[in-house]
């Protein structure tokens, strides 16, 4: 899909740079470790050799012309991160990860890998530990969201559940097109419309996305407070208009 985008503006936007590009050769590289990425992983004492993702996008005159990076991973997973954040937290690409001896790495935890360095605190995100990217995209954040953004909402809540889906949900489950599909369609595995389901929906999120996952994706820990009940007024609002 070119979200939005026709012409040459198409073709600019999905300009892609892949992990065996010459710049990945080119740019200085470093070991470094991440208190933030610990934290999202249940590490400890982790390593990263990394490059700079603003050295890299510097290299590109097409950056200038997009505010986001589209991250598309090898499983189906599809992160999004704006250039703004990448200047603002300094976020590196880790092109080496090296756990302590004895932890659990699940297989997608693989390069590239963003990574945020200590010193920074951007907010506690999924789209801040994206792992396993093959190639990246420069697209418009507008562009992108206009599938999702276009449908309007009656109620407050399903209004922040909107928030809660873009910064949590979307890189494994796909709403119209837009996000990854690792997961498969949330729309497909529950009516939202219907209180039972909502339930059902919670149980089953708490019951595969803990801490104590085989595969160490805690998406809990992303979110507090009511967010998963706004999600579902979201989920619900955008199924009774499909």
């Amino acid at each position: 899909p070119g979200y939005g985008l026709l012409g040459e503006e198409r073709v600019k936007a999905f300009f892609s740079i892949t992990s065996n590009h010459p710049a990945f050769v080119e740019l200085e590289r470093k070991w470094i470790s991440s208190l933030y990425f610990d934290r999202g992983m249940n590490y400890q004492n982790s390593r990263l050799e990394v490059i700079s993702f603003s050295r890299l996008l510097d290299n590109y005159i097409a950056a200038t012309s997009f505010d986001a990076i589209l991250l598309n991973c090898v499983d189906d997973y599809q992160g999004v991160v704006s250039i703004d954040d990448v200047r603002r937290y300094d976020l590196q690409l880790a092109i080496q990860i090296k756990l302590t001896e004895g932890s659990n790495r699940p297989s997608w935890l693989q390069p590239l890998l963003i990574v945020v360095p200590d010193g920074k605190k951007p907010p506690f995100l999924e789209r801040f530990l994206t792992a396993n990217i093959r190639e990246l995209h420069f697209v418009r954040l507008a562009d992108y969201y206009a599938p999702l953004d276009r449908k309007v909402l009656t109620r407050t809540s399903a209004e922040l559940g909107r928030a809660v889906f873009k910064d949590n949900c979307l890189f494994c489950h796909s709403i119209n097109g837009v996000g990854g599909n690792k997961g498969g369609s949330l729309l497909e595995k529950f009516d939202f419309r219907l209180d039972k389901e909502k339930r059902r929906f919670k149980d089953t999120f708490l019951a595969t996305h803990g801490q104590d996952n085989a595969n160490k994706q805690n998406t809990k820990q992303f979110l507090t407070g009511n967010d998963l009940e706004t999600l579902s007024e979201f989920l619900s609002e955008i199924i009774k208009g499909e």
